[in-house]
């Protein structure tokens, strides 16, 4: 039986933060289809090291709460023009706080589903990991008030078609048994158990394995990348073939070049994972450093049996490293990657394949692609919306009316016209 575990991350400054954090998290690895074979509950909800990040999330909304309470009142109390400029301050003071709060919980270690995001809309991402920390985008009305955006969706229908799909995929080679776990080094060495299962079937014969957790530090750009990969299976060539599955609401409208460009970075993120894994450049220690997890951590008993059950030795977070980095090493490098379309627009729209499509590895634009978003997370730049080439977007974007990104460019529009007057 494999093993898995819920994602493990830094502790930050303020625990409710961290909490509302922890439960993003969650949500991430569920809408990403669930880390394996076997489902495990935590029982405390705290990680075991505490480092900070020096930003206190939690008093930076309480600062915008009082400041919306006074741009707000009556004009009896601020004059028109003193409450536009009062509004409008609040409103870049919090989108300062948010995007500096996102930016902040993730300067360890970055997930493929974030990096999928800012590849779609790197302003519609902050939002959305903003709010899933209870930190609320806010809008000027036409009146001069602030106030939150509101009926925020945290999971959209379509995420919610997807994360079926992925599941009903899932449960067609994997099953599930829960164990209770009380700290993230043991819920991260299930994760490990489980990938070194996923693993050892693959190299049995198995036909595919899904939901395998990897990660690695790509290109050694300083930022390390987890994500969990859909499926991994051997053609018939025996060549290792990486395959990332995708829902369609639509499935007579082609793909825009937005989804193919997004979908095509995970894939290529993904492979770039894998042949770090498989050519055994990952630090398993330093790994652990950036999840500020410690090798030395003796795991539970409960966890030490889905250990034995799976012949692997040792006691401590650091030793499930070392075997689960071993095994990857019987694994080849990724030859091919593909992408399967599925429906999800009803029960069985896991086993209806619409179409799928190979993706060519391009290193260079990989780079570069991760160059520019990476250069976001180091805070080298402000964080970018969409090219006007692509404002259809906003269109389905919940945020729209609270764009920062939107609302800047407007008023560099505005600025123009008026100095050409």
């Amino acid at each position: 039986m494999a093993v898995a575990g819920d994602d493990d991350f830094g502790s930050l400054d303020d625990s409710a933060i961290l909490q509302a954090y922890e439960d993003y998290e969650q949500s991430q690895d569920e809408e990403m289809g669930g880390g394996g074979s076997v489902a495990t509950t935590s029982s405390d909800g705290k990680a075991e090291d505490a480092s900070g990040s020096g930003i206190n999330m939690k008093s930076g909304i309480k600062i915008i709460i009082q400041h919306e309470e006074q741009g707000t009142g009556s004009s009896n109390n601020v004059k028109t023009g003193e409450q536009s400029t009062l509004a409008n301050w609040i409103y870049e003071e919090n989108n300062t706080i948010i995007t500096e709060s996102v930016r902040g919980v993730r300067s360890k270690y970055i997930n493929t589903s974030d990096l999928q995001m800012q590849e779609w809309c790197e302003q519609q991402m902050i939002y959305n990991i903003g709010a899933k920390m209870g930190m609320i985008p806010q809008l000027i009305t036409d009146e001069g008030a602030v106030v939150p955006v509101k009926e925020i969706q945290l999971t959209t229908p379509a995420m919610k078609a997807g994360t079926e799909v992925h599941k009903k995929k899932d449960l067609e080679v994997n099953s599930y048994v829960n164990v209770a776990v009380s700290t993230h080094g043991d819920s991260f060495a299930l994760k490990l158990l489980n990938t070194i299962q996923h693993i050892k079937h693959l190299v049995m014969g198995a036909s595919c394995i899904r939901e395998v957790t990897i990660f690695s530090m790509p290109f050694d750009y300083g930022f390390m990348m987890m994500g969990i990969v859909d499926e991994l299976r051997m053609n018939e060539h025996e060549e290792l073939e990486l395959v990332e599955v995708k829902t369609r609401s639509n499935r007579f409208k082609p793909l825009s070049k937005a989804q193919v460009r997004t979908h095509n970075l995970q894939a290529m993120v993904y492979k770039q994972i894998i042949d770090d894994l498989t050519t055994g450049v990952v630090d398993g220690n330093l790994v652990l450093e950036k999840m500020r997890l410690d090798p030395k951590h003796v795991l539970d008993e409960k966890v030490l049996e889905h250990a034995r059950a799976l012949d692997v030795a040792g006691r401590t977070l650091g030793d499930i490293m070392t075997t689960m980095l071993d095994q990857f090493r019987f694994l080849p490098r990724v030859s091919s990657m593909v992408v399967e379309y599925y429906p999800s627009d009803k029960d069985k729209a896991y086993k209806e394949l619409l179409s799928s499509r190979r993706v060519d590895f391009d290193e260079a634009w990989l780079k570069k692609r991760l160059e520019t978003h990476f250069g976001f997370w180091r805070g080298e730049r402000e964080v970018s919306g969409v090219d006007i080439e692509e404002l259809w977007k906003c269109n389905m974007c919940q945020f729209v009316d609270a764009c920062h990104w939107r609302k800047r460019k407007n008023d560099e529009c505005v600025k123009k016209m008026n100095q050409k007057k």
